[in-house]
């Protein structure tokens, strides 16, 4: 999400200056208020339709955001025109703005019996969560809703702890963890996170986090042919305790309706690599297989930070010290 929606032109003086700071945040907090208030008065079809317009307006407004999203776009396709990757980069809001006018309706998907909303497929049942309640890590990039992932693996009785990512904006951060509270997932901030993780799986928790955006201080592995950097904490964690690491899938069927599919694990090609070794290689796998979704509907990708550094000589060698 953009730093500040209303006033991001002003964002390098909001900075300095708290009175303007605390001011933008209170008006994108109005914003964003209203219109979840309109979209929960709403059936979840006319949200989500609603929802897709309202992004298309916020990435006009974010046109910082807009200029990355169509940087990434044109670095992972080549091949597509400058009007292609503008068209991608306004789709791309769109479906943001679908996952923004689904939040107030996470407990009816959830809470949906006939699945008639959510459909969940576990691909390979004989090694996916075979037992569950023994812990695994689960991965997955910002596609369609991504927030169906927990969902899924709520409505399969995983009791599970997940990565996010708190606005800036704190007034933000506490209206969206409010409507997250529907997913029954418990939520741990990124920053520091890795001890935590550890607790939550000692104590059986499944954990599941986002990794197709870059991490500081991560591994430069391979992504739509150029280095990105990488967390490897998914892959160390479930190398460590003895736990799979499992990729899942969401798919956008028609309007608010999902399909969740969870992937057999992953595994390192040759065990008896060293640990770091092994989760480099678990990473690449992953990465290949985000690729692969992405590539057949790129439109559902939201990608609003840089996702590769600028191509420039110095910053590519920065980031390949900083991986070593």
């Amino acid at each position: 999400m953009p730093e500040f929606l209303v006033g991001d032109p002003l964002r390098k003086i909001a900075r300095k200056h708290e009175f303007l700071r605390q001011l933008l945040w209170r008006v994108d907090f109005a914003l964003i208020w209203s219109l979840l208030a309109l979209f929960r008065l709403l059936p979840v079809e006319w949200a989500s339709t609603l929802g897709a317009k309202a992004g298309a307006i916020i990435g006009r407004l974010a046109r910082r955001k807009t200029a990355i999203l169509e940087e990434n776009f044109r670095i992972a396709f080549p091949e597509k025109s400058p009007h292609e990757i503008k068209h991608l980069a306004k789709a791309s809001w769109s479906s943001a703005g679908r996952v923004l006018s689904e939040f107030p309706h996470l407990d009816h998907i959830l809470n949906d019996r006939g699945d008639q909303r959510l459909e969940i497929i576990v691909r390979d049942p004989d090694l996916t969560f075979r037992d569950r309640n023994r812990p695994a890590v689960v991965v997955g990039a910002h596609l369609s809703n991504w927030e169906m992932i927990a969902s899924a693996l709520g409505r399969l009785g995983i009791v599970t702890t997940a990565l996010y990512s708190p606005p800036s904006n704190p007034w933000l951060d506490r209206m969206l963890l409010e409507s997250r509270a529907a997913l029954k997932c418990e939520l741990v901030p990124r920053d520091n996170c890795a001890r935590p993780l550890v607790e939550r799986l000692n104590a059986g928790r499944t954990v599941g986090m986002l990794v197709d955006r870059p991490a500081g201080g991560g591994k430069l592995i391979p992504f739509f042919g150029r280095e990105k950097s990488t967390t490897t904490l998914p892959a160390k964690l479930a190398l460590k305790m003895d736990c799979d690491l499992i990729p899942a899938q969401v798919e956008r069927i028609k309007g608010a309706h999902f399909r969740v599919t969870f992937h057999p694990p992953v595994r390192p090609a040759n065990p008896g690599d060293c640990k770091n070794d092994q989760a480099l290689d678990m990473m690449r796998q992953i990465h290949q297989l985000f690729e692969g979704w992405i590539r057949q509907r790129p439109e559902d990708w939201f990608c609003s930070t840089r996702v590769w550094p600028k191509a420039r000589p110095d910053n590519l060698e920065k980031a390949r010290r900083k991986s070593e």
